[in-house]
């Protein structure tokens, strides 16, 4: 599915459950409370070396309630990432983004 179908089910879903009421800024508390959830998986793994299933499933989560906030604000993600990627590229030419990873291995390796 595409960004815009998944927008879509998001919403489909959440009207049949009326939950397209849903304020949204708590739609927001429950996107960062997932966020923090990610980070907890992460260093679990990091910790602890378990699988990431569970990562996953903590994505999945972001991402669903990531695309309600975005309907509850009608933001179109699709074309708003192609805007986004098409001025990263402008914003950091291959070659001196190389060049600045390289001094940020250099700086940060233990």
């Amino acid at each position: 599915m595409t960004l815009k179908d998944w927008q879509a089910w998001v919403a489909a879903f959440d009207e049949a459950r009326g939950w397209q009421e849903v304020a949204p800024e708590h739609t927001a508390l429950h996107l960062l409370e997932e966020f923090g959830e990610i980070a907890r998986e992460l260093l679990r793994q990091s910790a602890y070396k378990e699988g990431r299933a569970r990562l996953a499933d903590e994505m999945a989560d972001f991402l669903l309630l990531f695309f309600k906030l975005a309907n509850q604000y009608g933001v179109e993600l699709e074309p708003a990432l192609a805007q986004k990627a098409a001025e990263l590229e402008r914003r950091f030419p291959l070659e001196a983004s190389k060049r600045a990873m390289e001094r940020y291995k250099k700086r940060h390796a233990d």
